[in-house]
């Protein structure tokens, strides 16, 4: 018996894949029968709703690192970004199908979770500026947009065959730090001069 929150990431695996995919080919992509899952969800409808809200709840958690207070040292908030590109790791293939679903992206109550969790981590990321940590000459809002396309294309590689899974933190960390830190910081975890 597969358990809800293994079907419904299942079912985000399949779809991120392939959005069009049917309750026939989700399924069988996630080794259960159209019977069984017709029985959880009576229709794609439900389905996508359901991995939507599962999202959420999933990147909810992982946004826990962005709690910091706001007078936080640079050596706290090194660890806290760097804990969230692990955290989130996992989430991609959720955020890869979510991100592009018409019919996901349609329901207001799916757009109000996803804004929600943008606008703590452009605070976070805000802060990250403040403190010299991120470039102040980047939006937060282009700095949050790429982790996620580093953490799409980390989850594509590792679903195409061309990434293994224990790669893809160091890959999506150092390319979205290169690409964010002020020119001349150091890496991430090492202390300014």
């Amino acid at each position: 018996m597969v358990h809800e929150e293994e079907l419904l990431d299942g079912a985000a695996r399949v779809l991120a894949g392939d959005h069009s995919a049917s309750m026939v080919q989700i399924a069988a992509g996630i080794g259960t029968s159209r019977a069984t899952l017709s029985r959880r969800y009576a229709t794609r409808e439900a389905l996508l709703k359901a991995v939507a809200v599962r999202a959420i709840e999933v990147v909810d958690g992982c946004l826990a690192p962005l709690d910091l207070a706001q007078n936080a040292d640079a050596a706290a908030f090194d660890a806290a970004l760097e804990e969230l590109v692990v955290a989130l790791l996992p989430a991609a293939h959720l955020y890869g199908f979510t991100s592009r679903d018409a019919t996901v992206l349609a329901d207001p109550e799916f757009r109000a979770g996803v804004d929600r969790q943008d606008q703590r981590a452009l605070a976070f990321l805000a802060l990250g500026q403040r403190l010299g940590r991120l470039r102040a000459d980047l939006p937060p809002y282009w700095i949050w947009y790429s982790l996620w396309g580093l953490l799409d294309a980390a989850a594509e590689g590792v679903r195409d065959g061309h990434l293994a899974p224990r790669q893809i933190g160091h890959l999506v960390l150092t390319s979205f730090l290169s690409g964010t830190r002020p020119p001349g910081r150091p890496p991430a975890g090492t202390p300014d001069p």
